[in-house]
């Protein structure tokens, strides 16, 4: 989608970890205040992305491989098919990235370079603004959401 992707040398807020770290390490860093995810990259200088982690990752690579997952490599666990916006993109085509994806985390990208890591916590209080209620299912194009019917008493 993006190419070759590269990490803004000077992007705010933008953790990174080499691929060949171990899984403990990235919970370390993870375990920092606002930081949800990291970029893993590899090479040295100008490091070219591999891909993302994020806690959610790490929880599932635990849960399936046990705690013996935190002292292998951190690219093993991780999403090289993570999901990117443009830096141009609305509110709206961010959320429905997040929303697509079934995500807490995506990529923006300006060309072929990651600007920042957004949580969906970051676009949600888009929405805020917009008042109490606001149904952001009609600015992503889904159908509203409707309460399921009450169960029976017994």
């Amino acid at each position: 989608m993006f190419g070759t992707m590269r990490r803004e040398p000077d992007a705010a807020g933008v953790r990174t970890i080499h691929r060949d770290r171990s899984v403990a390490e990235a919970a370390q860093l993870l375990a920092q205040p606002g930081t949800g995810a990291l970029v893993v990259v590899e090479g040295d200088a100008d490091a070219t992305v591999t891909g993302l982690l994020t806690q959610r990752d790490i929880f599932r690579a635990v849960a399936a491989e046990g705690p013996e997952i935190y002292s292998r490599s951190v690219w093993l666990i991780t999403d090289h098919d993570f999901p990117a916006v443009d830096v141009g993109a609305s509110a709206q085509e961010r959320l429905k990235t997040f929303c697509e994806r079934k995500v807490d985390h995506i990529a923006l990208m300006d060309s072929c370079r990651i600007s920042a890591i957004l949580s969906i916590w970051d676009c949600a209080g888009q929405g805020v603004g917009q008042g109490v209620g606001h149904d952001l299912s009609r600015d992503l194009g889904q159908a509203p959401a409707t309460n399921p019917p009450a169960l029976p008493h017994t």
